[in-house]
């Protein structure tokens, strides 16, 4: 039978490579309901950990990095929206950024979401910073969103500055700064950090669990009126600026791949060698990019400071990632994201937490479907439903776990009939453009298929820079088989069957 080649057992889910050694704790249950802190940054590829050395120490070290981490759908609305609700795109309806193209703040369904389950459970909770693109635009007047006990939204599109940007703060909407007047004091990010401070300290000590997310800008573009004025894609804090002056442009053996034959036709149509100054423009936002996580930095520092001033740190969950990553010139495209390369789809995870060891990696794949089913067995807040991902506590608890689960990759966009483009996420012209997509990532494959027929298949263990796709060669054609049929369930799934899907054939 088709699905028997294809599902297996949710026994193959969690599969240890080993035994747990010595230095590997026995989880220990917290003290009371445990916060959770979860600190998300936007557009931050895996690999822009190094300005981030306090948050590294403070939350890397202190826990367990996870180095197998992607997002589902790779452009901000859908991806935030996967984080709230557990689900894929497919299943939580927000399949793109804005209303008017099947996405947005106006398509959360906000009834049954992760606020509302840990309000529910006696948690105070709280949202600092970015949340859905369209929130205060799309629906009028501005308003909390369900399940919030505090709430501090930016409004779009001032989301996208990093001064004369609005607030909606508890009822009433407050603006920080001027556009152009760049006074320190507004600097969005350090604003957004004052608040997940005072937070905590209101509510560390003997009052109920907290959960608070904490959603900075940087290192995400300004918008494009902003950047006709200033000259600037990205604006670091005065205080950091260039820092990274002299910082070579990073060049992985994909950056301005010289053979693109491989490739879908659309990539190397547009897409061509990149010129000198093409990247002159690569390098200046890279290192603007790079100099804007230097708040974000000093921003964790701060909040893992106040967690440990009112004796909350000890019983705290703290989850640090981002909502999907960044082409910079990989497989020769310039900027953006929306692809399924590991540049656009890997993000980084972070987490330190009661009963998580010390200074660890793991290699686990998980998915940011996990966050929400993650911080339901960590508190005692249940979800009325099954949701589409699993908790990665166990592989964080024990890193020599193994996941035999493939996840799954979904775009929705404007590529219905395969000649239109996805463009979301940037201005006309800066935006990779291909048709709408989907795929299956499993640990060592990538099968990619477009709107229009066009494929892609990776093997990462002998190809981890996607260079070359091998989806024409005929020894993998029984291995193909098997992935379309994981892909075509993947699409689908609602709930536990997501989880269920696996097959140790595709490892």
């Amino acid at each position: 039978m088709r699905r028997a080649a294809v599902l297996a057992t949710a026994a193959l889910l969690h599969l240890p490579i080993g035994g747990t050694s010595a230095q590997d704790p026995e989880p220990q249950p917290a003290a009371r309901g445990p916060n959770v802190v979860v600190i998300m940054t936007d557009d931050q590829r895996y690999d822009d950990m190094g300005p981030l050395t306090r948050t590294r120490a403070l939350i890397g070290d202190a826990g367990v990095s996870f180095t197998r981490s992607y997002v589902s759908y790779p452009v901000c609305c859908p991806s935030r929206a996967t984080f709230f609700t557990g689900q894929y795109a497919h299943n939580n309806g927000v399949r793109c950024l804005y209303f008017a193209c099947g996405g947005g703040y106006r398509s959360l369904k906000q009834k049954e979401y992760l606020p509302v389950w840990l309000e529910r459970a006696g948690y105070a909770t709280a949202h600092i910073g970015k949340f859905l693109n369209g929130y205060g635009k799309e629906v009028l007047p501005v308003d909390v969103p369900n399940g919030w006990t505090e709430w501090y939204g930016l409004i779009d599109h001032s989301t996208y500055r990093m001064w004369g940007y609005d607030i909606f703060e508890n009822g009433e909407r407050h603006t920080y700064g001027r556009l152009l007047r760049e006074f320190p004091r507004y600097y969005q990010t350090d604003v957004l950090t004052k608040k997940a401070v005072d937070f905590i300290r209101r509510r560390g000590g003997d009052g109920p669990p907290f959960f608070l997310s904490l959603a900075y800008l940087a290192p995400h573009h300004e918008s494009g009126h902003t950047q006709q004025l200033t000259g600037k894609l990205v604006r670091p804090a005065p205080r950091h600026r260039g820092r990274f002056a002299h910082m070579p442009l990073p060049r992985p053996p994909n950056y301005n791949e010289a053979d693109m034959s491989d490739k879908p036709w659309f990539y190397p149509h547009w897409n061509r060698p990149i010129s000198s100054k093409r990247e002159a423009a690569i390098l200046k936002r890279t290192r603007e990019r790079r100099e804007s996580l230097l708040a974000v930095d000093e921003g964790v520092e701060r909040i893992i400071g106040e967690l440990r001033r009112t004796g909350e740190l000890d019983n705290t969950y703290v989850i640090f990632t981002s909502d999907h990553g960044f082409m910079q010139g990989e497989h020769r495209i310039p900027q953006g994201k929306m692809v399924p390369y590991d540049p656009s789809t890997q993000v980084p995870l972070l987490i330190r937490g009661p009963g998580i060891p010390r200074g660890r990696r793991t290699k686990a794949l998980v998915g940011n479907v996990d966050l929400a089913p993650t911080i339901l067995e960590a508190t005692p807040a249940r979800s009325p439903r099954t949701l589409d991902g699993r908790s990665f506590l166990p592989f964080a608890r024990n890193v020599r776990l193994r996941s035999l689960r493939p996840l799954l990759h979904e775009t929705a966009g404007q590529g219905a009939k395969g000649r239109t483009n996805t463009r979301e996420g940037g201005t006309r012209g800066t935006q990779p453009r291909v048709p709408a997509w989907s795929a299956v990532r499993t640990t060592r494959w990538l099968y990619v298929e477009y709107t229009g027929g066009q494929r892609e298949l990776y093997d990462l263990k002998r190809d981890p820079w996607e260079r070359n796709s091998v989806v024409g060669d005929p020894r993998l054609r029984t291995r193909i088989r098997t992935l379309r049929r994981i892909l075509q369930d993947l699409r689908k799934c609602r709930g536990a069957s997501c989880a269920e899907i696996a097959s140790a054939s595709v490892r």
